[in-house]
C-alpha cells in the first residue's frame, strides 16, 4: 500500500483563515484505491519549517506529497512547477516574525522542480470545470519554503497547488471536490 501525504496551512497574516487547512480536514476520509491517505495543516512559521517537513517525512515516509498553498493574489488554481532557493526576508509568519536569511539552503541548487505530472493535474482540475493553470512562481513565502524542501528529500513524487481565495466563482466546495479528484489520480499512479 502506497502512503500520501497531503497538507496545507494553517492562518497567517492577511489570512486569518486558511481554506487549505479546511479542505484538507474535509478530504483526511478519502477513500483512495491501495493509499493510505495522511493529511496535516502546517504551521505558517519559519524557524521550524525545514525540520518539521525533515520530520514529517520521516515519520509518514510517504511515496507522494502534495501541497496546497494560499494564493490571496490569483483568482485561479496554479499548479506550481519549481521552487525557488530563495525566500522573502519582508513578509512576518504566523507568530510575527521574519527571515534573517533570503536563502533557504546554501549548498541547494536555485531551483528544484516538481516531480509529478502537473499538466495532468490541470487537466483533472479543469474536467471538475475549475479554472486551472501550470505556474512556474511559488512565491517567495512558506509556499515556495516548503516545496523546496520536500523537493530536497528522497519522496519519489512531490507537488504543489496553489489555490486562490474562495469566492462565488470558486467556492470552497467545487476545490475540495478537485483536489480529491487530484488525489485519486496521484493514488494511480505507480
Amino acid at each position: 500500500m502506497k502512503t500520501l501525504l497531503l497538507t496545507g496551512f494553517g492562518p497567517f497574516p492577511g489570512a486569518p483563515e486558511n481554506p487549505t487547512a479546511q479542505i484538507v480536514a474535509a478530504l483526511a476520509d478519502t477513500p483512495l484505491p491501495d493509499t493510505h491517505l495522511i493529511t496535516r495543516a502546517l504551521p505558517v512559521i519559519w524557524h521550524a519549517a525545514e525540520a518539521r517537513m525533515a520530520d514529517l517525512i520521516s515519520q509518514t515516509k510517504p511515496d507522494a506529497i502534495l501541497h496546497l498553498g494560499l494564493a490571496t493574489q490569483r483568482h485561479i488554481i496554479s499548479v506550481e512547477n519549481r521552487a525557488r532557493n530563495e525566500c522573502t526576508r519582508l513578509l512576518p509568519d504566523a507568530d510575527g516574525a521574519c527571515r534573517s536569511s533570503g536563502t533557504i539552503d546554501p549548498q541547494g541548487p536555485g531551483l528544484r522542480h516538481v516531480r509529478v505530472d502537473g499538466a495532468k493535474i490541470v487537466a483533472t482540475l479543469q474536467a471538475r470545470g475549475l479554472e486551472a493553470e501550470l505556474s512556474d512562481d511559488a512565491g517567495d513565502y512558506l509556499c515556495n519554503h516548503t516545496l523546496y524542501m520536500s523537493l530536497g528529500s528522497h519522496v519519489p513524487r512531490v507537488g504543489f497547488i496553489h489555490l486562490p481565495a474562495p469566492s462565488a466563482r470558486m467556492d470552497l466546495s467545487a476545490m475540495t471536490q478537485g483536489i480529491a479528484d487530484v488525489l485519486r489520480e496521484l493514488a494511480r499512479v505507480n
